[in-house]
């Protein structure tokens, strides 16, 4: 098997239950590419640092956060902080794994969106200067040189733009299906702290097992706050030709096989 599995990054993700599995799972010979997130450590970063956290919302509805240069700088600080310590719980666990930094592997590549739009109080303004954007390569080469020495590789939300030379934020659920994409993946699993796509967030029995592509408005109706963009990441890794994505628990003991096991919504073409 040929995986691609999204941890976020933010406060309260356990590494542990994941990182245990992965290393099991690479014993057996499966190989599988870890994507994650770097929200917690960012946001302790800029505490220490008296850096503002500044969120936006787009005329679409999407919620995301406003880096600048400051803020780009200290972002990569933290996406590579939290990829070494997912290494480091990896290593403890005896599975080999390799942190890619996209300035020294050129693996994935973006481009910058300097413009962005933000609604506040029903009117839209403008900013500048921001240093998010959009993947607009992978290189699945150089992922698979890695997954075939049997290491795991760790890629965190960040990508080389080009045109500044620079690593820059990108969405990691979206890197996950691009990279899942790429590489031809059997499967893609999107862990949060919710049990998958949910017709009602407070109730657990409310958990969606199943959809496709033709039911899509249907699902969209349901996806409420940042599971819209985890929805967005499925449909493009469903696109991009991944036979199954999973919106799964990531706070399971053994969270890949609670969601194979269809403790999750399960999403196909």
């Amino acid at each position: 098997m040929l995986g691609v599995v999204k941890i976020g990054g933010a406060v309260g993700n356990k590494l542990e239950p994941l990182m245990k599995e992965l290393s099991e799972r690479a014993a057996n010979g499966e190989r599988w590419i870890l994507v994650h997130g770097a929200s917690g450590v960012m946001d302790a970063l800029c505490a220490e640092r008296g850096v503002e956290i500044r969120m936006v919302t787009s005329p679409s509805g999407y919620r995301s956060r406003f880096v600048g240069e400051v803020e780009r700088a200290l972002f990569k600080e933290a996406a590579m902080s939290y990829g070494a310590q997912i290494k480091n719980t990896l290593d403890g666990f005896g599975a080999k794994s390799e942190q890619a930094d996209p300035e020294i592997l050129k693996h994935v590549f973006a481009k910058r969106k300097d413009v962005i739009r933000e609604v506040v109080n029903g009117r839209t303004r403008i900013l500048r200067g921001n240093y998010s954007g959009t993947v607009t390569k992978i290189d699945g080469s150089k992922v698979l040189e890695v997954l075939n020495n049997y290491v795991i590789p760790i890629l965190p939300p960040l990508a080389l733009d080009p045109e500044c030379g620079l690593a820059i934020n990108i969405d990691g659920d979206r890197l996950a299906a691009a990279t899942g994409g790429e590489v031809k993946a059997d499967v893609m699993v999107i862990l949060s702290n919710v049990p998958g796509l949910m017709k009602n967030i407070e109730e657990r029995d409310s958990l969606i097992k199943t959809g496709h592509l033709a039911d899509w408005d249907i699902l969209e109706h349901y996806a409420k706050g940042n599971m819209k963009r985890k929805l967005v990441a499925c449909r493009e890794g469903l696109e991009a030709g991944i036979p199954k994505v999973y919106l799964a628990d990531g706070r399971a003991d053994a969270p890949i096989a609670h969601a194979l096991g269809g403790e999750a919504t399960c999403l196909t073409r």
